[in-house]
């Protein structure tokens, strides 16, 4: 967080909701594309625009070399 964040009132927290990882497909009943967002993935939670809250996992693998 700079200096000039403290004036224009911006948070390390809104810049979060800001930066969009990747756009996945929601497991609600519309299925639309939603952007899965770092603040998202540190919640654990992505609301689409219908409402409907999709859980957030991440899996680590080997590497295929190593299974």
């Amino acid at each position: 967080m700079g200096i000039l964040n403290w004036f224009s009132g911006n948070s390390a927290l809104d810049e979060e909701d800001l930066i969009v990882v990747k756009y996945l497909e929601s497991k609600g009943v519309n299925k639309t594309p939603i952007p899965i967002t770092i603040g998202d993935i540190k919640r654990g939670i992505a609301v689409d625009a219908y409402g409907y809250q999709n859980e957030v996992v991440l899996f680590l693998r080997k590497n295929k070399r190593d299974r």
